[in-house]
């Protein structure tokens, strides 16, 4: 665990992302079974000054390569309104947490920053070539991540489009 206001740039934390993108935009009200889904921690990284991004891996890729999901790149959201949404939820109450508050979060320690470049037909980087910002973590973190913890780290299938603008990859 670690204290919220400790966070810095790359620090990997575990967060109900998905859950409070849903609530966010949807009014609606939701049964128990997606206010459980709704509390599924996600594997995120703290950027820009407290500013959260959640990770994927890519599924022909390095394990312990971590990647920005590219679903929510654009969504700038902050470690405060996602900590203030759990403490203050329904979902949370009716769950019987105890009360259980946020305070402290699933830390996995810093990811090992790097960038590496999307394939093209000329030039690398300081060429005018884009790159993949990449987070690398240990074996024996991810293990713990996905067994021992239950934290939610999607594998995306980008296949060769990764990274084509014409055909506006394979994602999109």
């Amino acid at each position: 665990m670690q204290p919220i206001d400790e966070l810095a740039d790359d620090d990997l934390v575990a967060l109900p992302f998905d859950g409070y993108l849903t609530t966010i935009s949807s009014s609606s009200s939701s049964s128990h079974d997606e206010d459980e889904a709704n509390l599924k921690l996600r594997l995120c990284v703290i950027r820009n000054q407290q500013y959260i991004y959640p990770l994927i891996r890519h599924e022909d890729d390095v394990e312990t390569d971590l990647f920005l999901d590219p679903r929510c790149i654009e969504k700038q959201i902050c470690l405060k309104d996602i900590l203030q949404w759990w403490n203050g939820s329904t979902i949370n109450e009716s769950n019987n947490n105890d009360g259980k508050v946020m305070a402290e979060l699933q830390y996995y320690g810093v990811g090992w920053y790097g960038q590496r470049p999307v394939p093209s037909l000329g030039g690398g980087p300081g060429y005018g070539a884009e790159a993949d910002e990449v987070w690398s973590i240990d074996e024996d973190v991810l293990e713990q991540l996905l067994s021992e913890d239950g934290v939610d780290l999607p594998v995306i299938d980008v296949g060769m489009a990764h990274g084509e603008k014409a055909r506006g990859g394979a994602l999109f």
